[in-house]
């Protein structure tokens, strides 16, 4: 957010209200906008243009501290992408491609030499973020649109929705003040849509593969009525036909369900990888839910099938 010393000390006190978070860091930054041709890093021969916003090797340090990151050391044109929505085969890979940036007539050209699949700013409050030396830093900042921003750290960031709402009250509206907590909560929101689609439709699935194979099963139980009523009369006990029924019908749902398992395991474990969340306990969650339906079903396939084979006189 960019504001003034005043307003500055009202966030501070605002934070400070709210015992359940602490002000873990401060830092006032300059970060510089900047446009450049991004062609090269998308392989692609139509000229893309693109803003990004630099943020200057120092300035990057003292937030990695802060956060527990691994500095970085740039010299010259060496550069390095923050990229925290990375998603592989869609999003440019940066390392040994180069770009030009132009400020308002001064330009430079940038190697990049490391992607970082985070960012030690919030998400909405910047472009495309590129770390680059200081030397460059300081040849493009008397051109380029420069924005001051004060960047704090709190504890229990994710769950700061009473702060965040104080804040935003509190907050003139040329402050741009953005947040943690507002990212994380339109991503989970997103996040909580598509597995509620997913586990929806997958519910339905599940329930008409169940009552297909229910059906089935007693279409089958009909016909082969008479071949149990010979077993019974041979001496086969109705407890031993239960037993016999139950490992067939078994065989008949663990196959689809292992399968479905499966295909669930690989598409969610994809689903992951591009959402970038854990969605471990979801998924178990769901796998749970669907074998329990499964059970019911099998159970009442069970007995269904058995009430029909068994129905003849002692």
């Amino acid at each position: 957010m960019n504001i003034n010393s005043k307003v500055s000390a009202q966030v501070s006190q605002t934070i400070r209200e709210h015992p359940e978070h602490e002000i873990l860091y401060h830092e006032s930054l300059s970060l510089l906008e900047a446009d450049a041709d991004s062609s090269g890093l998308y392989k692609n021969e139509r000229r893309l243009e693109q803003t990004f916003t630099v943020l200057s090797n120092r300035d990057f340090n003292r937030l990695a501290k802060r956060q527990g990151r691994d500095p970085l050391s740039l010299k010259a044109e060496e550069a390095v992408a923050l990229d925290s929505m990375y998603l592989k085969g869609l999003t440019p890979e940066y390392v040994d491609t180069s770009i030009t940036l132009n400020a308002n007539g001064a330009s430079a050209e940038i190697e990049f030499i490391e992607l970082k699949k985070y960012n030690v700013l919030n998400q909405a409050t910047v472009y495309s973020t590129i770390v680059v030396s200081d030397e460059l830093f300081a040849k493009l900042k008397p051109n380029a649109n420069m924005k001051n921003i004060e960047a704090y750290g709190i504890t229990n960031q994710d769950k700061a929705k009473t702060l965040t709402e104080a804040l935003e009250r509190m907050m003139p509206e040329e402050a741009k003040f953005t947040s943690f907590y507002s990212d994380y909560a339109r991503g989970m929101e997103a996040s909580g849509l598509i597995i509620f689609m997913g586990g929806f439709l997958g519910l339905v699935f599940l329930v008409a593969t169940g009552s297909i194979i229910y059906f089935k099963q007693l279409t089958e139980a009909n016909s082969d009525k008479s071949r149990y009523l010979i077993l019974y009369k041979i001496g086969v006990k109705k407890s031993e036909i239960r037993k016999s029924v139950a490992k067939q019908v078994m065989f008949v749902f663990a196959m689809p369900l292992m399968a479905g398992i499966a295909h669930c395991t690989v598409a969610l474990y994809a689903l992951s990888g591009l959402m970038l969340t854990n969605l471990v306990v979801p998924v178990i969650i769901c796998m749970g839910i669907y074998i329990c339906i499964y059970l019911i079903y099998y159970f009442l396939t069970v007995n269904a099938y058995c009430k029909i084979v068994t129905n003849f006189k002692s």
